[in-house]
């Protein structure tokens, strides 16, 4: 019985891993891209005389979605910012009770999200951004894809924490 938890969790944890990849590459190809589109629009302001009119567009879609993505990222690394001067206070039972609940509410928040992403996708996909004339849904596909990588590595995070024995 030991043996096949410890298959289930090895399995969930290697999903996870490789979610975690996928992410992480897509953020650095929106970080890539990034660069290489502002450079371009730097050259093409001051060498050609010409900015193109998608440029600062395509840059800011992918920042936002490289925004969202990495937060999702920062869940299961534990690296966003938080205050931790109270945990003295709870001890490891009250901080264990607090964790559970920040995850309750942060996977609500990221339903939420998701939800209102969904609305956001269905409310743009008739318009176009102006200066690439892409779909406007997909800048904000951002919001409901992030919701829910979020919302993965939330529930990912609380199984761990819970179904750790110390």
């Amino acid at each position: 019985m030991e043996s096949e938890n410890m298959i289930k969790k090895s399995r969930i944890s290697a999903l996870a891993d490789a979610f975690y990849k996928m992410l992480e590459w897509i953020c650095v190809i929106c970080l890539v891209g990034q660069v290489f589109i502002i450079a371009y629009a730097v050259f093409g302001r001051f060498v050609l005389n010409r900015t193109p009119s998608w440029a600062e567009e395509i840059s800011k879609t992918l920042m936002v979605w490289m925004s969202l993505l990495g937060a999702a990222l920062a869940v299961k690394d534990d690296t966003h910012v938080r205050m931790t001067f109270l945990d003295k206070l709870f001890g490891p039972m009250g901080i264990k009770i607090r964790n559970v609940i920040f995850y309750v509410l942060n996977i609500f928040f990221c339903g939420v999200l998701f939800w209102k992403g969904l609305e956001l996708i269905e409310q743009t996909s008739r318009t176009q951004l102006p200066g690439s004339g892409l779909p406007s849904s997909i800048l904000y596909a951002s919001v409901c894809i992030g919701g829910f990588s979020m919302a993965l590595m939330l529930l990912y995070k609380m199984g761990e924490m819970l179904c750790r024995h110390k």
